[in-house]
């Protein structure tokens, strides 16, 4: 009776408290038989308390670290464009040539070439942080030893430049990982515009690099020395401490970068809640809904995938980005060697201009960018890849000399106080109009606008052909087709202006542009994105 009394009262409290109980209370107090004993619930797994909005605030932080990391990987190919001519001709009389300076450009280039699949393949089997890491350091070092080749006697500095810059495209390879981690990290809604920003920050730091040297051209050929050390920090060694500073920079901001990866089968995978819900009374996380929009996307996007994305469009375009990357390196390692040689320029003020112009052009490039933005929307994609094109061309074929003013001769070495265009190495010097100063300034302001435009877009189109597929190995094949042009490119143009100079020269590269033009006039009606192709 005292148990029956016991157990009606707790029943009367279960029920005020607004609990349901129903059976005998007494009885359920008797213990069970042993083979009848329920199995222990397991607790739920404890709830993910990140929000997805913390998540992807998250993930964007790493992509946009990404952004730099590229932004970085072309800078330290282009911040010592300006300079690494005067260097060249101020540490190494001996091997200061046209052709040598081809060799130094472009085994930056090689060394990317090399160092890119490797690194893409590292970074598929390990992790993005420790390539990243990796290049990081090798770019610092090697950017210290680019600064210290005038150290080194004549005929040996001019091979650590060549040494220094081979490993410093070996760091630079770390581009294959960005566009490769990017894509992965990225919905398909994402990835265009993702894709598009990894294009801008690579081609904004070919176009900024050299702006970053003209705050060292006031430091002159003296600049401030430790004697001690043979540390010096003038016009030509500048550059190259810049460019280990900034990699210091980018690998103090990976301490930020945290890997994401999201399911390419899922167009939305970013949109799903940060914690599944769940049934309350068994503790067991529900099935997804068959009615809801993100299964039917991904029905979509899986029926979708079945297909193949157009290839020779694919391999159209890549040829495409290695003829904007090709010309916009014939451009830049030419620029300070032809302002020399027409406008008789001192070491000081090659430097100095094109260091400025290249920052007049940084800004245009970044409006220019800011207009792509807005007028993709308006225009179609192809017509203003089509325009950024055209405007190339017409920056080569406004540098053919046209005027009947010749260049000063110089029978010195311009390591001295000789200025002019070199005599006899060059004959043509006696024999071929100088470039004119409003050519030159017209000639950068329309690559200032077509480059940009051509190569971002290029990119943007590119990514679209490949639609819903994991785009790591195209994007290293776009990878390694900049690396081969930036590495063709300067010896290309080194070997054609030191034999024919700027009149046989620009009309042989602006004729490689009308090919390009060409080229994409046949192809337009393939180059759609991948909803949009046939097949």
């Amino acid at each position: 009776d005292m148990m029956a009394g016991y157990g009606s009262v707790q029943e009367a409290k279960l029920e005020q408290s607004g609990v349901v109980y129903s059976g005998d209370f007494q009885s359920s107090l008797s213990p069970l038989p042993e083979d009848e004993k329920p199995e222990p619930a397991s607790d739920p797994p404890p709830p993910v308390v990140r929000s997805e909005k913390s998540r992807k605030n998250s993930r964007w932080l790493s992509i946009y670290i990404t952004y730099f990391t590229m932004f970085l990987s072309a800078v330290t190919f282009s911040i010592v464009i300006s300079s690494l001519w005067p260097y060249l001709e101020y540490i190494d009389e001996r091997n200061a040539s046209t052709n040598f300076l081809g060799l130094v450009v472009a085994i930056y280039s090689v060394g990317q070439l090399i160092a890119a699949p490797l690194f893409g393949v590292w970074s598929n089997l390990w992790s993005t942080r420790q390539p990243l890491v990796v290049s990081l350091l090798i770019n610092i070092v090697f950017s210290v030893l680019y600064s210290y080749a005038g150290a080194f006697r004549d005929g040996i500095g001019g091979w650590v430049l060549v040494v220094s810059r081979f490993f410093v495209g070996l760091g630079a390879g770390n581009a294959a990982v960005v566009r490769s981690y990017v894509s992965g990290a990225t919905s398909q809604e994402e990835r265009t515009g993702a894709m598009a920003g990894v294009s801008a920050s690579q081609a904004l730091g070919f176009i900024l690099g050299p702006a970053f040297g003209l705050a060292f051209s006031p430091l002159g050929k003296a600049g401030w020395n430790i004697h001690r050390i043979r540390f010096s920090l003038n016009m030509y060694t500048g550059p190259g401490y810049a460019g280990a500073f900034l990699g210091l920079a980018n690998l103090l901001l990976l301490v930020l970068f945290k890997e994401h990866r999201l399911d390419h089968g899922h167009a939305h995978a970013t949109s799903r809640p940060a914690v599944e819900p769940t049934d309350t009374k068994l503790g067991k996380v529900k099935p997804p809904s068959h009615d809801n929009k993100d299964f039917s996307t991904e029905l979509s996007v899986s029926s979708c995938v079945t297909k193949r994305f157009d290839q020779l469009a694919a391999a159209l375009l890549i040829s495409l980005f290695f003829s904007i990357l090709f010309v916009f390196a014939v451009f830049e390692t030419i620029l300070t060697p032809l302002t020399m040689d027409a406008f008789a320029w001192t070491h000081q003020q090659a430097i100095l201009y094109n260091n400025l112009a290249f920052g007049v052009s940084a800004i245009i490039a970044i409006v220019t960018f800011a207009g792509i933005k807005f007028a993709s929307k308006k225009v179609d994609e192809r017509v203003l890849m089509m325009g950024g094109l055209l405007l190339t061309s017409f920056a080569f074929f406004v540098l053919v000399p046209m005027g009947s003013r010749y260049p000063e001769l110089s029978y010195g070495p311009r390591s001295g106080n000789a200025t002019g265009c070199l005599y006899p190495q060059q004959l043509w010097c006696a024999t071929q109009p100088a470039v004119a100063f409003p050519q030159y300034v017209v000639s950068l302001l329309l690559l200032s606008i077509g480059y940009p435009t051509a190569s971002v877009l290029c990119y943007s189109i590119f990514s679209k052909v490949l639609g819903p597929f994991p785009q790591g190995f195209m994007m290293g094949l776009l990878t390694a087709a900049g690396s081969l042009a930036r590495a063709t490119g300067p010896f290309f143009v080194a070997l054609l202006y030191g034999h024919l100079g700027p009149l046989g020269t620009f009309p042989v590269v602006d004729g490689l542009v009308a090919i390009s033009v060409l080229v994409m006039l046949c192809s337009c009606h393939r180059l759609v994105p991948f909803s949009s192709a046939a097949g």
